[in-house]
């Protein structure tokens, strides 16, 4: 009796039985692969690792995420204020988002909080021709 271990919503299967392994893609084709118990033992215990690494970069992909939206906030409440307070702002963030691990899901969730944002504010600002000022 076959035992389904993992269904993808697209069709994609992965089932157990007799000591092997059957992926089968949407189509129905399937690949069988021979494993035992301890190769069994082996594969949930590396694909556990797998997703606790995927949950640790999702953490720390929303935390650089939030680290974005607070920086946005703190610019607009020190708008007017002397750009020292918009520098320290941008520095405390930039410095505490190089302490998140791993930082390259970090920087991908705080990039996506704050590009939009400056893209829209660097088309606005105002162009000066020739000698306005």
């Amino acid at each position: 009796m076959s035992r389904t271990v993992y269904s993808h919503p697209d069709g994609f299967t992965l089932a157990f039985n007799d000591d092997a392994l059957t992926a089968t893609d949407d189509d129905g084709k399937a690949v069988l692969l021979p494993i035992g118990p301890i190769g069994l033992a082996e594969l949930g215990n590396t694909l556990l690792a797998l997703a606790a690494e995927q949950e640790d970069k999702f953490t720390s992909e929303r935390a650089g995420a939030a680290m974005g939206n607070d920086l946005i906030n703190e610019l607009l409440a020190v708008r007017g204020e002397p750009q020292r307070e918009a520098f320290r702002a941008i520095h405390d963030k930039l410095y505490a988002l190089s302490q998140l691990e791993p930082f390259d899901a970090a920087a991908g969730g705080f990039a996506g909080a704050v590009v939009d944002v400056l893209q829209i504010g660097i088309a606005n600002i105002p162009t000066f021709e020739g000698d306005e000022e």
